[in-house]
């Protein structure tokens, strides 16, 4: 018994002195912006504010607007590939625009994409979609798991054409069943038309399945 108790609670009270011990820089995310990427950020921004995609959804009461580095804590952003690993000048150029129905798992979401992000053919690496495709898609499953946290248990993607650099992508995500700790998501991702007269072109079309652990409930409480 004493033994079952110990191993029980030592890797608790291990993971909450490590927690507590993290650096005070870490853990307030102290990052340096560059003014560049600012002058960059607003030109983007206003170019999507001004299409007919993003005003419909501005002004829909059923869906809340946020930018993808709000969704989690600071500490982490250097470590994340929107708003860290991938972000900056010619890469990932804004931090990404979210819109988001939580009661019917609902969501949209603007990204910018840089010259630095391409394959050898010139094109947006398919390595780049397959991170928005799984980042997005999770997003809008996370609502509707009892924790609101989970892990994607599966991911198919079947790719139709590739992104130009410095396209502005739109991915569109709504989850087709949510069951317990299991929920299915269905998105594609186009590129977003500036102009009336302009076409979107579809990237990729993708499925996901995004799980909850069961351990995840203890510790609703922690922002990870």
């Amino acid at each position: 018994m004493f033994r079952g108790l110990v191993r029980k609670t030592v890797p608790l009270v291990a993971f909450g002195v490590g927690l507590a011990a993290f650096p005070k820089e870490w853990r307030k995310g102290n990052f340096n912006t560059d003014k560049k990427l600012i002058h960059i950020n607003n030109l983007v921004l206003k170019q999507i504010e001004a299409t007919d995609e993003y005003q419909k959804l501005i002004s829909n009461p059923d869906y809340k607007k946020y930018t993808s580095s709000k969704a989690f804590p600071e500490q982490h952003h250097k470590n994340y590939v929107n708003t860290g690993l991938l972000f900056g000048p010619n890469l990932m150029e804004i931090d990404p625009v979210v819109f988001v129905n939580d009661k019917t798992g609902e969501l949209t979401s603007f990204y910018h994409l840089g010259d630095k992000l391409i394959s050898q053919d010139g094109q947006i690496h398919n390595g780049i979609v397959s991170t928005i495709l799984d980042e997005g898609l999770c997003s809008a499953g996370f609502p509707l798991l009892p924790s609101k946290k989970g892990v994607t248990a599966s991911l198919s993607i079947d790719f139709k054409n590739q992104a130009p650099p410095q396209s502005t992508v739109v991915l569109h995500a709504k989850v087709k069943e949510a069951k317990g700790r299991k929920v299915v998501i269905e998105g594609y991702l186009e590129t977003l038309p500036t102009t009336k007269s302009e076409k979107p072109l579809l990237i990729a079309e993708s499925k996901c399945v995004l799980v909850e652990p069961k351990w995840f409930k203890y510790f609703r409480w922690l922002q990870v």
